[in-house]
């Protein structure tokens, strides 16, 4: 019984370390993935990583001299909380493919 649960324990560290492999080879993947969002118009785009780093953002000229800083403001936004939706779901879908059980906002 001593041995069994030996092996018991031995197969949960294996496990373990096999799992921290596993994340760790998710990580490097969302490190070299990127998302994008844009508006619909295209005066606002945002690339961001996998691991939610924002990587560019690029603004149409004409809302750089807007008048309308509150909507400017409003839309950045938007668009940046949309990058970090599609980073999430870049992070689930990687963790379902490598580790197989989907992971909310990994």
């Amino acid at each position: 019984a001593l041995i069994k649960e030996r092996t018991s324990m031995f197969d949960k560290i294996k496990q373990a370390f096999e799992f921290k492999s596993k994340l760790e080879q998710i990580k490097k993947e969302l490190e070299n993935s990127q998302v994008e969002a844009k508006s619909l118009d295209g005066q606002i785009k945002i690339v961001m990583t996998g691991n939610q780093k924002v990587k560019s953002i690029e603004l149409s000229d004409s809302l750089l001299v807007t008048k309308d800083k509150e909507l400017f403001n409003k839309e950045l936004c938007d668009f940046i909380n949309k990058s970090i939706e599609k980073s999430q779901e870049l992070s689930s879908k990687k963790a379902k493919e490598i580790i197989g059980i989907n992971i909310p906002g990994l």
